[in-house]
């Protein structure tokens, strides 16, 4: 385990707080200790989520790109038709 320098302090309302002791007390480790370890879970679980995501955007087959004005034409026929409608009347 890395050598803990910082300090952090934490507000928990009595509730959680006592919960947390419990589980910390029956697992034999300190209150700190356990919230490090939530923490932990909690961080790596992001990774893993984001680093999955990653990977089915790589695996994901090539997306069909077609030529710029054909492209805009499906963009302008779509959701946002009327906000490039009111763009190019500007130009």
């Amino acid at each position: 385990m890395p050598t803990l320098t910082r300090r952090t302090q934490l507000l928990l309302d009595d509730d959680l707080h006592q919960r947390l002791r419990k589980i910390a007390a029956e697992r034999g480790i300190s209150l700190g200790a356990l919230i490090r370890e939530a923490i932990d879970e909690k961080l790596s679980r992001v990774q893993d989520a984001r680093s999955e995501a990653f990977a089915e955007l790589l695996a994901a087959p090539p997306m069909p790109v077609d030529d710029w004005p054909v492209m805009k034409q499906e963009i302008i026929d779509g959701r946002y038709g009327k906000l490039l409608k009111l763009y190019d009347e500007d130009e």
